[in-house]
């Protein structure tokens, strides 16, 4: 009698995952559906927002319609980042911040573009609230007397220096577009 309710248990939880499983997947088809629907209707607005301009442009248009469909793009552009957001939960995933690749959420670095991913901070326990301490960078809990984050290395102890500048970028070398002397009218 052992063996069956052991398999009706296992059978029940299969069904559970397969369940949910299903209906996270008819989910993402729906948020699916709306992504088309609101990037279909921001290519429209775009359109729109095109002939206001050159409409504007030319003098027979009214500068306030352009507006309000500049204000629609933006609604509709939050939309669409709302429901990408929604979807990459559901499939239990994250984009990088730099190229927009999807990664797992266990990913620490792009595979893509090699960009350091940013990490979730940790939610601070409730008796930790007003005497814990978190790194700057990652947002780890620092335990103890530690010097350095655990999770990304950033130093405790130099928390009051200011951030190290980012490297300036390299100046454009001139490049002479002369044509070089003839050296046979140049005397040699």
């Amino acid at each position: 009698m052992e063996f069956f309710n052991d398999l009706s248990k296992r059978f029940t939880s299969v069904a559970k995952t397969v369940s949910e499983k299903t209906k996270d997947s008819v989910e993402v088809t729906r948020i699916a559906n709306d992504l088309r629907v609101q990037k279909n209707a921001l290519e429209q607005l775009y359109t729109e927002l095109g002939k206001a301009c050159y409409a504007v442009r030319l003098g027979d248009g009214e500068a306030e319609q352009a507006e309000q469909l500049a204000e629609r793009i933006q609604k509709t552009l939050a939309r669409i980042e709302e429901l990408s957001a929604q979807r990459d939960a559901i499939r239990d995933v994250r984009r990088c911040p730099g190229c927009g690749a999807v990664m797992t959420k266990e990913a620490r670095f792009c595979s893509s573009c090699g960009r350091r991913l940013p990490e979730d901070a940790p939610a601070p326990a409730a008796e930790d609230v007003g005497s814990a301490e978190y790194c700057p960078d990652c947002g780890a809990q620092r335990t103890g007397e530690e010097r350095f984050c655990a999770v990304c290395g950033k130093s405790f102890v130099d928390k009051d220096a200011a951030p190290e500048p980012e490297p300036a970028p390299a100046e454009p070398v001139p490049v002479n577009v002369e044509e070089p002397a003839d050296p046979e009218e140049a005397g040699e």
